[in-house]
């Protein structure tokens, strides 16, 4: 997962240190020396993570950290102090300026890793969620973002599965103090996998030593697999002190982690950042799919219509330029799909190309851009993929569409197959239109080679 880090430390030793380590992960890496060179920075290369340590000439990490989290711009980009001290009050300091983690110096590479792998899996949905409310704007739609204020009205619920019923009134009582939120607890692994299919707790508190011998990363990833809790906000209590433990926690979907022993401040704090960000993502969340409905989104397959995707590719287009990197778009065309209207009637046809949109979308990434063009005409833009995804991603569509038979209301079984058309755009701007254009000859050459193809535009 390559991303943007920029590194914050008046020591060119250290700078050096944590470059070539993150640079030999293939991530992109830029330096500051000073408060103000990393507030400079992050406001015009927009990082996707920043590593800040905290002693510094013209002001503390602190400072910046809260300079940052206070402008617009920058306030999304997550932060990771680095210190040479590991007392709770300068954990809690900086947590409550804005900052996502702390790692000690020496920094610990599977802590550094793990902890960067995470918030770019959060800063990637972020900015992904950005990027579709900025096009609906562009589209005359609905305004951004409701208001702190009104969206700290709706109560959350927050579910604890401790390690001790004592230790799980402990935490209630913690967090029911500090924070205006319904807390529920657990008593087992398989009453919190129960419990939160129905409660579908905001956020839910996860210690490694479960009641009853349960397994807390096990119910981890059971909780983050399902639909109902999949979004929500999950602390992970560490109680070995393993950088290990922790670090399999967040790859397997874990928000956030504590250590123990903890300052009960520590883990409020925590919790709170995390759930002031869940609500920020469902504002994004429900501002475009609401927005969206009715002016963009086609009404037969729930796909987004050419006027969406033809906004949006000039957003993705736009990206490519910043981040130099390449983007994949497909054409797709169902074949002979006129004998399927003319032969099973319309309502076969219309079945056929929701499943077809339906398959299409259980093949492709949640950033992907899908979107139906016209008639049975389809488009997959795919950020940051160059020709040898393509190839691979074109290649399974074709196969899942042509695997499988739709079968229509009256039992019958039709065979469908789809062509695919590939161009890929290049990192230096371009129109929109022209690339849609070149993998429509592309899509044109598959159809005119007989049918059940993929073929790739080749540039002249």
């Amino acid at each position: 997962m390559p991303g943007r880090i920029l590194v914050v430390d008046d020591v060119a030793t250290n700078r050096l240190i944590l470059k070539a380590k993150l640079a030999a992960a293939y991530y992109d890496v830029l330096e500051a020396d000073c408060g103000q060179a990393a507030f400079d920075a992050a406001l015009a290369e927009q990082p996707d993570v920043i590593l800040l340590d905290i002693n510094m000439p013209d002001m503390d990490g602190y400072t910046v950290c809260e300079m940052l989290k206070s402008c617009p711009e920058t306030s999304h980009i997550p932060v990771v102090m680095i210190t040479v001290h590991s007392a709770p009050k300068e954990r809690i300091r900086g947590l409550s300026v804005g900052a996502d983690d702390f790692l000690v110096k020496p920094i610990n590479d599977m802590a550094l890793f793990a902890r960067v792998r995470n918030l770019l899996r959060v800063k990637m949905v972020f900015d992904e969620l950005k990027l579709r409310d900025s096009t609906s704007k562009e589209l005359g739609l609905t305004g951004f973002l409701e208001t702190f204020e009104e969206a700290e009205a709706n109560r959350s619920t927050v579910m604890l599965a401790p390690a001790a019923g004592a230790q799980g009134e402990a935490w209630k009582k913690e967090i029911s103090k500090m924070l205006q939120v319904d807390v529920i607890g657990t008593c087992s692994e398989r009453e919190a996998l129960n419990m939160a299919r129905f409660e579908q707790p905001d956020a839910i508190i996860v210690h490694q030593r479960l009641m009853e011998d349960g397994d807390s990363l096990r119910l981890i990833s059971a909780l983050r697999a399902r639909s109902e809790t999949r979004q929500a906000v999950m602390i992970y209590v560490v109680s070995d002190g393993s950088i290990e433990t922790a670090a399999t926690a967040l790859d397997l979907g874990t928000s956030d982690y504590v250590m123990e022993p903890f300052e009960p401040e520590e883990l409020i704090i925590r919790l709170r950042t995390q759930l002031r960000r869940k609500r920020e993502f469902e504002r994004l969340r429900s501002n475009v799919r609401d927005g969206l409905k009715m002016a963009v989104i086609d009404p037969l397959t729930g796909l987004y219509n050419r006027r969406y995707a033809t906004q949006h590719m000039q957003k993705i287009v736009e990206r490519a330029d910043n981040i130099q990197k390449e983007f994949a778009v497909m054409m797709m065309d169902l074949d002979r799909f006129k004998r399927i209207n003319d032969t099973e009637g319309h309502d076969a046809g219309d079945m056929v190309l929701k499943e077809f949109s339906h398959r299409i979308q259980e093949n492709v990434r949640g950033v992907d851009l899908v979107a139906r063009m016209g008639g049975e005409e389809f488009l997959v833009v795919m950020p940051d993929a160059g020709s040898m995804v393509a190839k691979h991603v074109s290649e399974r569509l074709r196969r899942a569409i042509e695997s499988k038979p739709f079968i229509t209301k009256s039992g019958t079984e039709l065979h469908i197959t789809v062509s695919i058309g590939v161009a890929i755009g290049q990192p230096d701007g371009g129109d929109p239109a022209d690339l849609i254009k070149c993998a429509d000859m592309a899509l044109y050459q598959s159809k005119s080679s007989g049918r059940n193809l993929v073929s790739f535009h080749q540039a002249a």
